[in-house]
């Protein structure tokens, strides 16, 4: 696979171009509607979190580049039905990217013809021909993934240079040449700072979804020439660069629209919106297509990402089944394939693009927390191992800091996704059980049984913040304990050092070998 290795800038690129994708055209919309100016708070607190979470993923994507993620190291830890669950976690949160980034594509084409989408008291949903454009890219995009992944990072780089640079345009246009300070006085006197809102804001408006493109570089590590100068810097720089980018952009909607406007309340396109309403010509042609490329470059990136978690899944769980085959140029069509044809199944129940960030903002934070719990466990097993070449101070700090802010944006995800996420637990849990050979249902269960409670009692307390039973921020704080108590349970339920020790050997093996074909 050696001339099939990905340079610095374009794994950086990745992980930078996987942060504008739809996010960039809706969450700080959306984000201004559910927080109001207090939305500005709302990205420097995700950028922070984020900061926090991606320490403990560069030191241990530092050990060893693993294809699929970290959350494979899950596997070394502990016991396999865990690395089941988080693996199975990882894989669906990206599964979704790829129908996402679709429907808005065609939700942007909706703003031009009509007849793609339609308007409903729940938002903005695609019509039956939008929902079968939106099939169309994904089977293009799939059967495009089936070829090199230097294919994939080739137009990417070029793609992404351009999703970058046109949001870069949008935000100093609108803000120099329309926006008005006494814009931003106004909207802040409509819809005063609510904290509560603020921190609401970050899932349930697609803010967190907007950051979780920096792990793009973690899970295609292995194809990098130089993964352990590539991952750290590629996580950083999406990082820094996106959330300066998404702050101006949400300073772009309170600066230029007047408090009460109707483009505020509902918009088929937010930003088409605002700059058709001071007729920036120019500038719409080129936002408009860009708001079609940006997302499907984007999905096109996650959908090469998605094929290889399968992949990874197969290979611990599934070694002989089709989703490990790789085809003539070296990718795993089958896996692909199957990420495609389950994307289409998701357009179905989320059929809005906010219904749809909002379930995946909380499957994609549950399986970050693979990360804080390996940090931890790792650098106590294998303290002095000369792989480490990213190493965090005060790591338990890092550790168990990581694991209560992944805690607070699940829980921040709202309580019908936090519903949705106990069913999918269990329900990864008990196919575990009857897949996975060697184990039962009634086995896995138990051997899992903390993270469901620890779901289902955020589930709870999320109601009765909603049946105003309990306060804010006492609601938070809740939240923050039971994280920090569950990740202690997680580590104290580790397998023991010599079995880790010999885990990271046999993971080592076949890395080394995936990386010299």
């Amino acid at each position: 696979m050696g001339k099939n290795k990905l340079s610095t800038w374009q794994l950086a690129l990745i992980s930078t171009g996987g942060m504008f994708g739809a996010g960039w055209l809706f969450s700080p919309y959306y984000g201004f509607q559910t927080a109001g100016v207090g939305v500005l708070i709302s990205w420097v607190i995700t950028a922070c979190l984020t900061i926090i979470i991606g320490l403990a993923f560069i030191e241990i994507a530092s050990l060893l580049p693993v294809l699929g993620g970290v959350s494979r190291f899950v596997g070394v830890t502990h016991n396999r039905n865990l690395a089941f669950i988080f693996l199975s976690f990882t894989w669906l949160s990206y599964v979704v990217y790829l129908p996402l980034e679709a429907q808005s594509a065609i939700q942007y084409i909706g703003f031009w013809w009509s007849d793609l989408v339609h308007q409903t008291p729940h938002g903005v949903e695609l019509s039956k021909l939008g929902f079968g454009f939106a099939i169309a890219i994904i089977l293009g995009l799939t059967w495009f993934n089936t070829f090199f992944i230097t294919n994939v990072a080739k137009l990417n780089s070029w793609v992404s240079v351009g999703k970058l640079m046109i949001p870069v345009c949008v935000v100093v246009v609108m803000i120099l040449y329309f926006g008005k300070w006494q814009n931003v006085v106004d909207n802040l006197h409509a819809t005063p700072i609510s904290f509560e809102h603020i921190l609401l804001a970050i899932t349930t408006s697609g803010l967190a979804f907007a950051f979780t493109g920096f792990q793009n570089a973690i899970i295609l590590a292995n194809y990098a020439k130089n993964y352990k100068k590539a991952v750290p810097y590629s996580i950083f720089s999406a990082v820094v660069f996106g959330g300066l980018i998404y702050f101006c952009l949400s300073l772009a909607f309170i600066a230029c629209l007047p408090a009460g406007h109707p483009l505020a309340a509902n918009a088929v396109a937010p930003l088409l919106g605002l700059v058709v309403l001071f007729n920036a010509h120019i500038l719409f042609t080129i936002l408009f297509l860009d708001a079609v490329s940006a997302p499907l470059g984007t999905a096109n990136v996650y959908t090469a990402v998605t094929g290889r978690v399968l992949y990874s899944l197969g290979t611990d769980f599934f070694p002989k089944s089709f989703l490990t085959k790789l085809n003539k140029f070296k990718t795993p069509s089958g896996a692909l394939w199957l990420n495609g044809f389950i994307g289409i199944c998701f357009l179905m129940p989320f059929p809005t693009w906010k219904e749809l960030v909002d379930f995946l903002s909380s499957i994609v934070v549950f399986s970050y927390l693979a990360a804080p719990i390996a940090l931890i466990i790792l650098r106590r097993a294998i303290p002095d191992s000369t792989d480490r070449m990213f190493k965090v101070k005060y790591h338990k700090v890092v550790g168990y800091l990581g694991f209560a802010c992944c805690s607070l944006l699940i829980y921040w995800s709202g309580e019908n996704n936090l519903f949705y996420l106990t069913i999918f637990l269990i329900l990864t849990t008990i196919a575990y059980g009857i897949f996975v050979k060697g184990s039962n249902p009634i086995k896995a269960l138990s051997q899992s049984w903390y993270l469901v409670i620890y779901v289902l009692l955020m589930g709870v307390v999320s109601h009765l913040r909603e049946t105003s039973t309990i306060g804010f921020p006492e609601d938070n704080l809740i939240i923050i304990v039971l994280g920090l108590i569950t990740c202690k349970i997680m580590i104290s339920s580790s397998l023991k050092q010599d079995e880790i020790i010999k885990n990271m050997s046999h993971l080592k093996k076949e890395v080394t070998s995936i990386m010299n074909e």
